[in-house]
């Protein structure tokens, strides 16, 4: 078995070469490095393993080891390390959590260079369709959609876990080959369920993003789009927003309740009162929500 031909062959990057045996079996790195096709079925596989096919397949398409090309042909062709670790890290949390913090930080600024660097280098253009939406409208979003909704661990927490906010948030409609539902690796979930979540993520802190594959409930520590807005420079663009927040200071009270809430540090106290720089501001409403005198509002841009 050469562990470098599998190093190359799944592209591994250097910072995983201390984690490599607990993110992979030694059946995986056998099968990987003696793979020889592109495109391969079971039939192919069988030739290289000793074990039950269909248990083998099976979990290596759950744990990411292998993608489906053509289900219907039941081709597949080997993942990489970008997918695994995203996998690895939603799903196997006790194993990743065994991990150093140095290399678990170290993994987490290799897969968000990789995610950054796949996105359009051009800053007048929006790279993705993600949009901020405050939590009613996000509501709406989910009582308007009809199709199938599952629930996720959320990968950017789950890689980088600093911040400290729930996890267990990331609501998807994605159910095609290769999706985390399709490995089995999310949770069925109704339209009450998905609002009681993001009600809950809200009540918690997080922001709300929606694109046609789901949303996404964000802290600004650990998630890749605010990450990326940051190094873009795109607040106000990228991700989109519509809104923006306008402070009613004659009902404000100082508590000080949106400043512990915000993340871009829009508010601050000064002589005992509240005052907002919304040109921080990104709308995404969590301030209001939390703000007892509803001396918060949002506004269009």
């Amino acid at each position: 078995m050469s562990l470098d031909n599998f190093i190359h062959k799944f592209k591994i990057p250097e910072v995983a070469y201390s984690s490599i045996d607990k993110i992979f079996t030694r059946e995986e790195i056998s099968f990987i490095d003696r793979i020889e096709k592109d495109l391969f079925t079971k039939k192919d596989i069988e030739e290289i393993i000793d074990t039950d096919i269909d248990e083998f397949v099976k979990n290596s398409y759950r744990r990411g080891i292998i993608s489906l090309v053509d289900g219907i042909k039941d081709t597949y062709k080997i993942a990489d390390f970008y997918s695994r670790l995203d996998i690895f890290s939603i799903s196997e949390q006790e194993a990743y959590g065994s991990i150093s913090k140095e290399d678990q930080i170290a993994m987490d600024n290799w897969y968000f260079e990789a995610y950054y660097n796949g996105l359009n280098s051009d800053t007048d253009i929006r790279p993705t369709s993600d949009e901020i939406l405050p939590l009613d409208k996000v509501l709406a979003f989910i009582d308007k959609d009809e199709r199938p909704v599952y629930l996720n661990y959320c990968d950017c927490r789950s890689l980088r876990g600093e911040c400290g906010k729930p996890t267990k948030t990331c609501i998807t409609y994605k159910s095609g080959i290769n999706s985390f539902a399709h490995r089995g690796l999310s949770e069925k979930i109704d339209k009450e369920k998905a609002k009681e979540i993001v009600t809950k993520a809200d009540k918690k802190g997080l922001m709300h993003t929606v694109n046609p594959n789901g949303i996404c409930n964000c802290c600004g520590d650990c998630c890749y789009l605010f990450r990326s807005q940051e190094r873009r420079n795109s607040s106000g663009f990228w991700p989109k927003t519509k809104q923006i927040i306008e402070l009613i200071s004659e009902t404000c009270i100082s508590c000080g309740a949106c400043i512990r809430r915000c993340h871009f540090d829009v508010f601050t106290k000064e002589d005992g009162k509240i005052a907002a720089d919304i040109s921080k501001c990104i709308g995404c409403g969590i301030c209001a929500t939390g703000c007892p005198t509803k001396s918060l509002q949002l506004k269009g841009r």
